[in-house]
């Protein structure tokens, strides 16, 4: 069997790749803060990547832009004054060859209001409509987002209320509050299109947000070039409004290259063991 130097280098790039994931692996520290959400403080459930069912034992429904994680063990709440210090196996990379340019997506358990329910057609309720004034709910107060290469020194990257993109956890879902799991998930490491705004959702029926999405999981994507660092392994959430926001997950969104080498990994190995 001939072996190929540049193929090994790959392997054993993406092996590295694919041990460090993409979402928080750790806590660093945890302040609350004044107002934080009661029962909502386990700093732990921000670990992980973000929820795609939530309610189990309770309400049990699949996570959509209608139908947000609320758990205890899902979200954890920073009040004012309070902030979430998280830290990453993955580097984050300020790269412009990212979609957009986002270099991390955060999720929170913020839902847009279906307007179904308040129609004049009662046959409608309950099927995922946005309206001609779209509304969010559980956004909470503005979140000043930081990033660090050592933990110690923070440098912010953007201030922004965490209402856009609702999570959506599956890509096959085709009810607002589905009661079971899907069979296609979506991507939490794909960012939308950060130039939408409230409303361009207007109007839209859940099947048309599930495909304005594109596979996406949602997400609030943050570019970190404003902070001056071209890499970092901390995020911190430091609440400096009067209203506690939540934080289910966060994402580091993967280099193109980076992605390119975990495929070619994979190529190469089904070949390998072909010869």
């Amino acid at each position: 069997m001939r072996t190929y130097p540049f193929v090994l280098s790959a392997l054993a790039v993406s092996s590295t790749i694919s041990l460090a994931g993409p979402f928080a692996s750790g806590v660093l520290d945890y302040d609350a803060g004044s107002n934080a959400v009661a029962g909502y403080t386990n700093a732990s459930t921000a670990l992980g990547a973000a929820e795609r069912f939530t309610g189990e034992g309770i309400f049990p429904g699949g996570v959509t832009p209608f139908n947000p994680a609320f758990g205890t063990d899902e979200i954890v709440s920073i009040g004012s004054g309070g902030h979430l210090d998280l830290s990453f196996d993955m580097e984050i990379n300020d790269s412009a060859s990212n979609a957009y340019g986002i270099d991390l997506i955060v999720f929170s358990n913020s839902g847009f209001a279906d307007t179904s329910w308040t129609d004049a057609d009662p046959n409608n309720d309950g099927t995922g409509v946005i309206g001609s004034n779209p509304f969010v709910f559980g956004a909470g107060g503005a979140a000043t987002i930081q990033v660090s290469n050592d933990g110690i020194n923070w440098f912010e990257a953007a201030t922004t209320t965490l209402d856009l993109f609702p999570t959506l956890g599956y890509s096959d879902y085709s009810t607002p509050t589905p009661g079971s799991l899907g069979s296609i998930e979506s991507d939490f490491t794909k960012a939308l299109n950060p130039a939408l705004g409230l409303a361009d959702f207007a109007n839209l029926s859940f099947e048309e947000i599930v495909s304005l999405y594109d596979g996406s999981g949602g997400g609030i994507g943050i570019d970190i070039s404003a902070s001056g660092l071209s890499s970092a392994s901390y995020v911190r959430f430091l609440n400096n409004s009067s209203n506690a926001f939540e934080i289910d997950a966060v994402a580091v969104v993967p280099a193109p290259n980076a992605l390119l080498l975990v495929g070619l990994g994979s190529l190469t190995c089904v070949r390998r063991r072909r010869a």
